[in-house]
C-alpha cells in the first residue's frame, strides 16, 4: 500500500479480516469484475474502515466535440472572398499601370503612319508666311464660284472671263452663254455687280434663273433699272439675294443697254457660293 491505495491482493485480504467472507465467495465478487480495471481503498491512518472500491469501466467512449461555430465558417468564407478582390484590384493596377507604360513609350517614340505625317504636313503650312504659301492650294469648304472682268454682252447676257482672281470650285461655267451651272442643291446666295456710265436712257441690270423645273422662258431673281438725266458721270448697281438652287439649274446676268458698262475687273463681277 502506497499513499492510502492498496493493490488487489491486498484489498482480498483486507475484506476477509474484517468481514469474515469465505474465499469462495470472495471469488465469485472477484469474477464478476471486469479486467482491466481500477480498485481504489482509503483508509485513514491509526483507524480501520471498509475500503472505498471505484470500478471505472475502460472501455467507454469519450464524449463527443462540440460542433463547431457557424461564424467561424463565415468569417473564413468572408475572408476568402476579401483576398479574391484585392487580387483583382492588383490586376487592374498592373493592367493600368502597362497601358500608361505604352502610351507614355509611344508619344516618345512616334510610329511613321499616316495620321502622323498629315500633322507634319499641316505644321509646316501653318509655318509658312502667307508669302511662300503656295496659290490655291486651300479650297473652299463648299461650293462657289466668282467671275469678273464683263467685257461684251451677247442678246444683252454679260460675258465673264475665267482670270487669275477668278474662282470657281463645284460650279460649271459656261464661257459662251456667260452661265454658272449648280452641281449640288442647297441654298445660294447670289451676287452681281455692275460699273455703268450714266446717260439720259434707262440702264436695266437683272440677274435670271434658268431650271429644268419649270418650263417656259427663264425666270427673273434680281432686278434693278436707272434713268439718270445726267451725264458723263459713273454709278454702280449691285444686286444679292439667295435662292434654293437644285442640281443642274443656272443662273446669269443680262443688262440693258449693255454699251454704257464700263469695263473693269474691280467694277464688274458675278458670282454664287452655298451658304
Amino acid at each position: 500500500m502506497s499513499d492510502g491505495y492498496l493493490s488487489l491482493s491486498q484489498w482480498v485480504s483486507l475484506s476477509l479480516l474484517c468481514s469474515g467472507s469465505s474465499h469462495t465467495n470472495l471469488d465469485v465478487q472477484l469474477s464478476s469484475l471486469k479486467w482491466p480495471e481500477t480498485v481504489c481503498v482509503h483508509m485513514a491512518p491509526g483507524k480501520v474502515s471498509y475500503p472505498s472500491v471505484f470500478v471505472v469501466d475502460s472501455k467507454m467512449r469519450p464524449p463527443p466535440l462540440p460542433p463547431k461555430p457557424v461564424r467561424r465558417q463565415r468569417k473564413e468564407v468572408i475572408q476568402t472572398l476579401l483576398v479574391i478582390l484585392v487580387c483583382v484590384a492588383l490586376c487592374g493596377m498592373a493592367v493600368e499601370a502597362c497601358f500608361i507604360y505604352h502610351l507614355f513609350t509611344s508619344k516618345e517614340n512616334p510610329a511613321p503612319d499616316g495620321p502622323q505625317i498629315a500633322m507634319r504636313k499641316q505644321e509646316k503650312e501653318h509655318a509658312l508666311t502667307p508669302k511662300q504659301k503656295p496659290l490655291g492650294e486651300m479650297k473652299p469648304s463648299k461650293p462657289m464660284a466668282q467671275l469678273t472682268t464683263g467685257e461684251k454682252s451677247v442678246n444683252g447676257v454679260m460675258l465673264w472671263h475665267e482670270n487669275h482672281p477668278s474662282i470657281l470650285y463645284h460650279i460649271k461655267h459656261k464661257a459662251d452663254e456667260g452661265k454658272l451651272i449648280i452641281e449640288k442643291e442647297g441654298y445660294y446666295s447670289v451676287y452681281s455687280k455692275i460699273n455703268f456710265k450714266e446717260d439720259s436712257i434707262l440702264f436695266s441690270h437683272s440677274v435670271l434663273w434658268v431650271t429644268h423645273r419649270y418650263a417656259g422662258n427663264e425666270i427673273l431673281l434680281l432686278q434693278s433699272s436707272r434713268l439718270q438725266l445726267r451725264s458723263r458721270a459713273t454709278d454702280n448697281s449691285y444686286l444679292s439675294g439667295v435662292f434654293h438652287l437644285y442640281k443642274g439649274d443656272a443662273v446669269f446676268v443680262r443688262v440693258k443697254n449693255c454699251t454704257l458698262v464700263l469695263s473693269n475687273a474691280a467694277e464688274n463681277y458675278f458670282g454664287v457660293f452655298m451658304i
